[in-house]
């Protein structure tokens, strides 16, 4: 196995709860808490179902809803050196009809009055390490929730002088606030490997390349909330299931659905052409 961690050690996690306390100030247990409440402590894949809605914020238009996102983020996971876990996430989805949540090939900015046509939602493979570390989480009675931000701040794929609708600037800021809710009477459970778990995102974000918003002061605010999926037919809308089956088979099945990183801002410099403002 190598590096990976063997089953002897899989067992020691699963009997540092046994006493029914847990105690996160210790970088072990709150390493293992993390990952059986995000994602899993054993070698397996878990999903995520998720829906919300994408909001415009304009200093002299003010806010407006926009379209909504919908989609099923997976976990690749398996416990590795040192009582850290390792894992790969993938995401496919679409963007939606504030009101069907059916798919959108096109809509009106409400900011623009312009026909904007979205592109599909598609990332990964983003690989991560969790390390034995004191995260914050809270607790209040049987429950517990766990807020993870994440500042990104990196080169914006599309050229603002040559993709100028569709471009802010050279670079884009992204802030991502997750929040994961469990109950500790799941978590002390030794026999679960993988507990339920709901998540609140808020992302706050520069204008999407397909709204064609330009160097137009303002940004995304985005706002969903989710869960880890138990049962696809009771958990995930048939409609997106039917969709993730059909733009990516095997999504569902496969530990790795494909290979090459794909992301949203580069499928939209891919599958388009410059529009000229």
């Amino acid at each position: 196995m190598g590096a990976l961690t063997t089953l002897s050690q899989i067992g020691h996690s699963k009997e540092l709860f046994t006493n029914q306390q847990i105690d996160f100030n210790d970088p072990v247990q709150n390493a293992l808490a993390y990952a059986k409440l995000v994602g899993t402590a054993d070698r397996s894949m878990v999903h995520i179902y998720y829906k919300g809605t994408i909001f415009g914020m304009s200093p002299d238009e003010g806010v407006k809803p926009m379209i909504g996102n919908t989609g099923v983020l997976k976990g690749v996971w398996k416990p590795w050196i040192n009582d850290s876990y390792y894992y790969t996430l993938y995401d496919v989805g679409y963007f939606s009809d504030l009101e069907t949540d059916l798919p959108i090939e096109e809509y009106e900015n409400p900011f623009t009055g312009e026909i904007n046509r979205p592109v599909k939602i598609v990332g990964g493979p983003f690989d991560r390490v969790i390390k034995p570390d004191v995260r914050p989480f809270k607790v209040r009675e049987n429950e517990f929730w766990l807020d993870e931000p994440a500042y990104l701040n990196f080169v914006n794929k599309l050229d603002p002088k040559i993709w100028t609708k569709a471009s802010t600037g050279e670079k884009l800021s992204f802030l991502y606030v997750e929040t994961y809710h469990g109950n500790l009477s799941e978590l002390m459970n030794p026999d679960m490997m993988s507990i339920p778990m709901t998540i609140t995102s808020t992302h706050n974000t520069s204008w999407y390349p397909f709204f064609l918003m330009g160097k137009r002061p303002g940004g995304h605010y985005w706002q969903s909330v989710g869960k880890k999926v138990e049962n696809f037919e009771s958990d995930v809308p048939e409609h997106l299931i039917r969709y993730i089956e059909n733009e990516s088979p095997g999504y569902f099945e496969s530990e790795k659905p494909w290979k090459k990183r794909k992301g949203t801002f580069q499928a939209y410099k891919e599958e388009r052409e410059p529009i000229r403002g």
